[in-house]
């Protein structure tokens, strides 16, 4: 049976993660089928494919637990943006242009001129 479940890699005591797809009989670490995307606990940062992820599913691959929380927790990260463009509307709203204020000349007694 294939799972797609995360394959620890990085330094001891700073874990990052592969979202991989791999024979359940395998080792965590053993030789995978395809990677799916990463995901860093310390940043938080994840990235994932989901079309790979539900070709995969697709042909009977089980997610495991975890993997399944990082799917939900990316579909909800994803779910604002996705809506703000279909509604078309820009994801980081930028300012309105204003005209330069223009600032007073103040003149100096050294930037008087000399008689």
């Amino acid at each position: 049976m294939l799972k797609i479940r995360l394959r620890r890699m990085g330094l001891r005591n700073r874990p990052a993660y592969r979202v991989v797809v791999i024979d359940s009989r395998k080792a965590r670490d053993g030789e995978y089928l395809e990677s799916v995307g990463h995901y860093d606990p310390r940043t938080k940062l994840l990235d994932l494919k989901t079309e790979r992820i539900g070709h995969w599913v697709s042909k009977g691959a089980q997610t495991s637990d975890t993997v399944g929380r990082l799917l939900s927790r990316y579909a909800r990260q994803q779910a604002p943006a996705a809506e703000a463009v279909n509604a078309g509307e820009s994801v980081a709203a930028a300012p309105e242009p204003t005209e330069p204020v223009s600032t007073p000349e103040i003149t100096t007694p050294t930037d008087a001129p000399k008689e």
